[in-house]
């Protein structure tokens, strides 16, 4: 319960702190996402290098036929990888902020039980069955919070699981492929 200023005060610092650390893991994403994406142009621009200079050096149209056909291959493989990788950057960055969302929710809540609980003491004669009702209120809604949590977790590992099949799938239909 809020009594004072200062506790007013410092409820808006907790959640401008709250802001600004999810301002700094979104930008330390999105710096590992502009890392990973300058190393793959870089990458790509060499491998083009090469490729081109041994596609010049080809002496035969078989030797062109043989070099497309295995240039698919690799090129799968990367592009799964290159994916992998976006995903597991953007997963620990919401990881990390859900982190610090649930972290803050906690507090709220402790501070929400402590009002109730102060509210309880104060309430005058004959008032406890609103009381019991704002309490059983607060512990339905707690309860509701966790369990959609709880599936939303379940839900993500799902994703994950299913992720981590498709790309184990997708690198024998590349090497059938070429």
């Amino acid at each position: 319960m809020i009594n004072t200023p200062e506790q007013f005060v410092q409820v808006q610092k907790n959640t401008l702190d709250l802001f600004q650390a999810m301002a700094l893991k979104s930008l330390e994403g999105f710096e590992k996402l502009a890392e990973l994406n300058m190393q793959a142009f870089k990458t790509s621009i060499e491998e083009n290098a090469e490729n081109m200079k041994s596609l010049m050096a080809a002496k035969d149209i078989k030797v062109m036929g043989d070099w497309s056909l295995n240039a698919a291959h690799p090129a799968a493989d990367k592009v799964g990888a290159y994916a992998k990788h976006v995903y597991d950057i953007t997963s620990e960055t919401g990881s990390e902020i859900a982190k610090l969302v649930e972290k803050q929710l906690a507090d709220g809540s402790k501070q929400i039980n402590a009002s109730i609980e102060a509210m309880a003491k104060n309430a005058p004669a004959g008032s406890e069955g609103i009381v019991t009702l704002v309490k059983s209120a607060m512990t339905a809604a707690n309860s509701a919070y966790d369990q959609v949590n709880k599936a939303t977790k379940q839900a993500v590992e799902v994703a994950e699981a299913n992720i981590a099949a498709a790309a184990k799938s997708t690198r024998p239909a590349a090497r059938k492929a070429a």
